[in-house]
């Protein structure tokens, strides 16, 4: 029987969707949180939200799924070959837990009404958010110094 090799090097074109998509929702978290916080406009009764945010954030769910395709198309070879292979696991790990925190929080802001569990939620997904290129960073440099 012939043995199929497979690689844990991400084709390139898997390699750039994870980054596009990682760098998509991180951008769109952080315009929305800035928008959010420091973006009010001029209403004719006051102070009101910018428009921009339920765009924003609507970018920013479709783009979450997106992520949790992308992610999964990788479990079947590229997650299961280097824990098999015990290659990276520990950045691996972090990398998987934060994106199943992500997911997560991120329904839970859009289900959860009790507004003091809602804020705490929503500060821990934007500070944890802020952290994932910084996770999939370490992740990738520690698979390159380890090799293919």
């Amino acid at each position: 029987m012939k043995r199929i090799h497979f690689s844990l090097v991400l084709p390139k074109w898997q390699e750039w969707l994870v980054y596009a998509t990682v760098a998509l929702l991180t951008l769109t978290g952080i315009a929305w949180l800035l928008l959010d916080r420091f973006g009010r406009v001029e209403g004719e009764f006051g102070p009101e939200q910018n428009p921009a945010l339920p765009w924003l954030l609507s970018g920013h769910g479709v783009l979450a799924y997106t992520f949790l395709v992308v992610a999964s198309m990788l479990l079947p070879v590229h997650t299961r070959l280097g824990w098999n292979a015990e290659r990276n696991r520990k950045s691996g790990l972090l990398l998987l837990s934060t994106g199943a925190f992500l997911a997560a929080s991120g329904l839970g802001l859009y289900y959860l009404s009790a507004e003091a569990l809602r804020a705490l939620t929503a500060t821990a997904h934007w500070l944890i958010g802020v952290g994932l290129p910084v996770v999939l960073l370490v992740h990738v440099v520690r698979g390159k110094r380890e090799g293919p």
